[in-house]
């Protein structure tokens, strides 16, 4: 009997300790004059998420729009790091662009003992080795490398072609799940730009390398999630104990073909345009920022020369090195593709925005006279631009993206608001909700690449419309993700007609995806051969 009163007793003192505690994190945003959603909210969306009940766009839109739509920061709790959502365009560029010293990092969600290669990614690096690695990559990114790439990127496209003409060929117009296709077609990019290797994912359905990077790239699988939400809360812990976050043997796999490929190159002195030779030349320090240089590929395109970056004489080793690549897999296996799926689905339910855009390639690829698409051309394709950029806003590639606070400083979040921030306070910037947001976009779910012309596009707030991310923080490869989704569009569009099936949904609706957007039930397109 004694026992049972014991344990009653310290489940009341837990759950008044709890109580307590709830009402403290309360009255934490309720005293500075910010408005917040319950402590519990955000251990209730973490359950709901990792049991697929909510996706992670759910979670986003019902913060951002649970206050007036003119309350311009809105704070929740995750565990015990208050957050703070910025609504604001203003707001956002003060702390990510002007603020930058204080606000560098995203948040620790994966240590490098959890995992060496996504660890050492650029991603997840922190302080002064992100700064150090970002200045030995930034120049690997400029357009006069992506130049030097984007015939390997054609070649995979001329080889997506050629492929489903021959289904087509010997089957009729086909129907395939859009999100599938390009997920094989992305695959063979990253293989031939970043790991020097020729695949071929259509054909060769069950290659190592395909499924090797299916593995590593799924962030949606409950083991994943759930090592992820353990290393949040209990992170000394997790390494402690070793908790891996990818298994050994995919990861030794890519190791492998990096470190492989780098000394047969050294040894040989085998020089060949792809992301293994430019982290090569990286890492001797041989790369330098083209400070001049005015390239853009499209209008999404983030400014690389904003950060200043100094170069770095930092020493790399091998693991960090072929971290970059493994980066490189994760990033194209699963946005690109995503942002190829939503695209061609535009296109199949937009016909006007389908034949314009096919009478502009066809132009172009006549004006080429057999010739096969260039770097140059690309970028001088206006129509194509607005419907990336379009596509990019409605789905953009980050639901959200965070910062963390890197020292203790009290700044204003906005005129008569100040904020003491600790180190290690956050804040959220919802990429989704903003380019959704009728504020900035009217008529935020119509498809208008006319949004993107050379008449409107000046019009849009660039603190809004931030689909490769914010301030000097933002994805290092946005030129080659763009190169990469209009050369494949140049090519499916030259070669098929998108038609809508019985088996398209109408209007598209999101599963309940925790890392990205994803369809309910599939992009179903038929591609029809053109003449």
């Amino acid at each position: 009997m004694i026992w049972l009163v014991l344990a009653i007793s310290v489940v009341a003192l837990i759950a008044v300790v709890m109580k307590r505690k709830e009402e403290e994190k309360r009255k934490f945003f309720e005293s500075k004059g910010i408005k917040a959603n319950k402590p519990r909210f955000f251990l209730i969306t973490m359950y709901k998420l990792i049991m697929k009940q909510m996706g992670i766009v759910d979670m986003v839109e019902s913060l951002y729009y649970e206050y007036p739509e003119d309350d311009k920061v809105v704070g929740f709790w995750d565990g015990n790091t208050p957050i703070i959502m910025m609504k604001d365009p203003d707001v956002i560029k003060n702390f990510c662009v002007k603020e930058f010293e204080h606000f560098q990092d995203h948040r620790d969600f994966l240590s490098e003992k959890m995992d060496p290669l996504f660890g050492n990614s650029l991603f997840v690096l922190r302080d002064q080795k992100w700064r150090d690695m970002r200045a030995t990559l930034s120049p690997a990114f400029t357009g006069s490398k992506m130049r030097l790439m984007c015939d390997l990127i054609v070649e995979i496209g001329v080889q997506m072609a050629e492929f489903l003409q021959k289904e087509a060929k010997e089957k009729g117009p086909q129907t395939y799940e859009m999100k599938q296709l390009f997920s094989r077609v992305s695959n063979d990019v990253i293989a031939t730009c970043a790991f020097g290797i020729n695949v071929d994912s259509l054909k060769h359905k069950s290659n190592d390398f395909y499924l090797t990077a299916k593995i590593l790239s799924d962030f949606d699988s409950v083991g994943k999630m759930l090592r992820m939400t353990f290393y949040r809360f209990f992170p000394k812990f997790s390494n402690v104990i070793g908790l891996k976050f990818n298994p050994d043997k995919e990861s030794n796999f890519f190791r492998s073909l990096v470190t492989d490929a780098m000394k047969y190159r050294e040894q040989q002195n085998i020089i060949r345009p792809d992301m293994i030779h430019l982290l090569m030349e990286a890492k001797k320090g041989n790369l330098n920022h083209a400070k001049t240089e005015k390239d853009t590929a499209g209008f999404a395109t983030v400014d690389e020369s904003s950060a200043q970056w100094k170069k770095s004489n930092r020493n790399w080793s091998e693991t960090e090195i072929v971290a970059q690549c493994f980066l490189f897999l994760l990033a194209g296996f699963e946005t690109v593709s995503s942002a190829l799926s939503f695209t061609a689905y535009e296109i199949c339910v937009n016909p006007d925005v389908q034949e314009r855009l096919y009478e502009e390639i066809k132009t172009v690829n006549e004006n080429l006279q057999g010739q096969r698409i260039n770097y140059e051309t690309l970028q001088k394709m206006k129509y194509l631009d607005m419907v990336i950029s379009e596509s990019l806003r409605k789905y953009p590639p980050a639901t959200v993206t965070d910062r963390e606070c890197n020292k203790d400083i009290t700044l204003d979040l906005f005129e008569g608001l100040s904020y003491e921030f600790k180190k290690k306070y956050s804040m959220w910037i919802p990429i989704y909700s903003l380019h959704r947001d009728p504020k900035y976009f009217p008529n935020p779910e119509k498809f208008d690449p006319e949004r993107f012309s050379d008449e409107n596009k000046s019009s849009i707030n660039p603190n809004v419309y931030v689909p490769f991310g914010v301030g000097p923080r933002n994805c290092v490869g946005s030129r080659f993700a763009l190169m990469e989704l209009k050369t494949l569009i140049y090519y499916m569009m030259l070669n098929f007609s998108l038609e809508v099936t019985e088996k398209t949904q109408i209007p598209l609706k999101f599963g309940k995806s925790f890392s990205s957007l994803a369809s309910e039930s599939g992009i179903h397109i038929k591609l029809r051969p053109r003449n």
